[in-house]
C-alpha cells in the first residue's frame, strides 16, 4: 500500500492529453518560483505558507507552549475563531476522532466557538459551568489574524469573562492563549496583560495557516501527532513543486480543474466517501471559494472567476443529491475522495437477524465492503453517463495523510489562481459585509 495520496483520472475526465500537457507547461516557471519560496525564510511572499512546515522555530514554539498547558487534568480546549482561524483544526480533529467523540470518555476534547448564535454561546457557558471545576481543566485559544474579527472578539470576551468570574482574572489569563498577527492591536493588548501569544506570519493568510500555530497549537493539546502531520505536508510539498506533471499531483489537479471549467463545468463537487472527512471538505470549500472567486484579475480586468465548491458525503448524499447530480444540469466536475484502508476494529452486519430477509445482499457483510461497493457503483453510474470525475485516494485516515491532503489542496489552489491570473490570497468582498455589520452595531 502506497504512503502517498494517489490520483486516478486518465479514463474518466474526458480531456485531451495534449491539452493537459500544454496547460500544465505554462505553470512550470511558477512552480520554480514556488519551490524557491519554500526554501526561503522570513515570510516575504504571498505564497509563504510553503515555509511553515520547515519553520522549526515556530513549530517548536507552538509545541512547547502546548506541552506547558497540557496535563492529565485538561478536559476541554476551546478554540475561538472563524473561517481560516478554525476550519483547519476542526477538519483534522473531526477526521481523527469523528463526530462521535463527544460521546466518548477520551480527553481532552476540542470545542470550536465560531458563531455568535446566542443559543450556542449559552450552551457553551453551561458546559463550562457544569463540567469545569478547576482552571487547569480548560484552555481558551482565541485566534484572529487581524485581531479585530468582530465574531471572534465578542466570543473571546464572553468566554474569558466566564473564566474570570469562575477562577479569577489571574487564572483566566494563565489558561488563555492568543494567536494573531505579531504587533496587531490584540497582540499588544495580550502582551500588556501577560497573556500568552503565538504569532501568525503576516504574509500567511488564514485559509493557508493550518501548519502555523493556528492549527498546530490546539491540535497538539488534544493529542494529534504533529510530527507526522508536518511530515505528510513536506512529502506532498516536495512532490507538488516538481515541474513534471507525471510526478506532480497538485499540478495534475489544477490543470484538470482549469480545463473542466473551460468546458463550463463550474461546480466542483468534492464527494467524500469517509464521513469523518466532511469538515476537511468544508475547509477546502473556503480555500477554493475565497481564493478563486474574484471579480477582477491581477491586471484589473473584470472576469468573475471562480469554481463553486460543494461538499457531498457518501453514501448519505446519494439519497439527497445524486438525482440532481446525475439528472440535472451538466455543470459539475466531481472529485471522489476516500481512504484506501479503514482504521480500527472491523465491523459487520449480523449474519442472523429478524431483518435478514429485507436486503439479503448486506447480511454478514463487512461495512468496509458495503461502502466500497456503493462507491464503485456510484463511479460506474458516472462513467455510464460520461460525467467527468477524478479519484483522490488517501492511504488511510491519519495525521500523515491529512498533512498531505492539506498541502495538496493549497498548492492546487494557488496554481489554479495562476492559470486564471487572479490573486489567490486576498478576499476583498468579505470586507463588504464586515463594514456594514460594524455600522449597524454602532447604532
Amino acid at each position: 500500500m502506497s504512503n502517498m495520496i494517489k490520483l486516478n483520472y486518465k479514463d474518466t475526465i474526458h480531456l485531451d492529453e495534449k491539452d493537459i500537457l500544454d496547460v500544465s507547461s505554462t505553470l512550470y516557471e511558477y512552480i520554480g518560483t514556488l519551490s524557491k519560496i519554500s526554501r526561503n525564510v522570513g515570510y516575504e511572499d504571498l505564497e509563504s505558507f510553503l515555509q511553515l512546515p520547515n519553520d522549526k522555530e515556530l513549530i517548536e514554539k507552538s509545541q512547547s507552549m502546548a506541552a506547558g498547558l497540557a496535563g492529565t487534568s485538561l478536559k476541554y480546549v476551546i478554540v475561538v475563531g472563524i473561517g481560516g482561524s478554525n476550519l483547519g483544526a476542526m477538519a483534522v480533529y473531526d477526521a481523527l476522532y469523528s463526530k462521535f467523540d463527544i460521546l466518548t470518555s477520551r480527553r481532552p476534547k476540542l470545542i470550536f466557538s465560531d458563531t455568535t448564535n446566542p443559543r450556542e454561546m449559552e450552551a457553551l457557558k453551561k458546559v463550562i459551568d457544569e463540567n469545569i471545576h478547576g482552571s487547569k481543566e480548560i484552555v481558551l485559544n482565541i485566534i484572529t489574524k487581524s485581531g479585530t474579527t468582530a465574531e471572534t472578539v465578542a466570543n473571546g470576551m464572553f468566554l474569558f469573562d466566564i473564566l474570570s468570574n469562575k477562577f479569577g482574572e489571574k487564572e483566566a489569563i494563565e489558561r488563555t492563549v492568543i494567536t494573531t498577527d505579531e504587533e496587531s492591536t490584540l497582540w499588544n493588548i495580550a502582551r500588556e496583560k501577560n497573556i500568552r501569544v503565538l504569532p501568525i506570519p503576516k504574509k500567511v493568510g488564514g485559509r493557508y495557516s493550518i501548519f502555523s500555530p493556528v492549527g498546530l497549537f490546539p491540535l497538539r493539546l488534544v493529542g494529534v501527532n504533529i510530527s507526522e502531520f508536518i511530515a505528510g505536508a513536506v512529502q506532498m510539498m516536495n512532490a507538488s513543486l516538481t515541474p513534471n506533471i507525471d510526478a506532480n499531483p497538485a499540478l495534475k489537479l489544477a490543470t484538470i480543474d482549469f480545463l473542466q471549467h473551460k468546458k463550463k463545468l463550474t461546480i466542483y463537487n468534492n464527494f467524500f466517501f469517509n464521513s469523518e472527512l466532511e469538515s476537511v471538505g468544508k475547509w477546502g470549500r473556503q480555500l477554493v471559494a475565497e481564493s478563486l472567486g474574484k471579480r477582477f484579475d491581477t491586471a484589473g480586468n473584470s472576469i468573475y472567476a471562480g469554481l463553486t465548491p460543494i461538499v457531498s458525503i457518501g453514501s448519505t448524499d446519494l439519497h439527497s443529491m445524486v438525482q440532481l447530480y446525475l439528472g440535472g444540469p451538466r455543470d459539475k466536475f466531481t472529485n471522489f475522495i476516500y481512504a484506501e484502508s479503514g482504521e480500527g476494529e472491523r465491523v459487520s452486519v449480523p449474519k442472523f437477524s429478524i431483518f435478514q430477509t429485507l436486503v439479503p445482499d448486506v447480511v454478514g457483510k463487512d461495512y468496509e465492503k458495503i461502502l466500497s461497493s456503493i462507491l464503485v457503483g456510484t463511479m460506474e453510474a458516472y462513467k455510464e453517463k460520461a460525467f467527468p470525475y477524478i479519484e483522490t485516494i488517501l492511504p488511510r485516515i491519519d495525521e500523515n495523510s491529512l498533512g498531505q491532503y492539506f498541502m495538496l489542496k493549497m498548492i492546487e489552489t494557488v496554481l489554479l489562481g495562476k492559470l486564471w491570473n487572479v490573486n489567490a490570497f486576498d478576499q476583498p468582498e468579505v470586507e463588504s459585509y464586515k463594514k456594514v455589520a460594524r455600522e449597524l452595531m454602532k447604532s
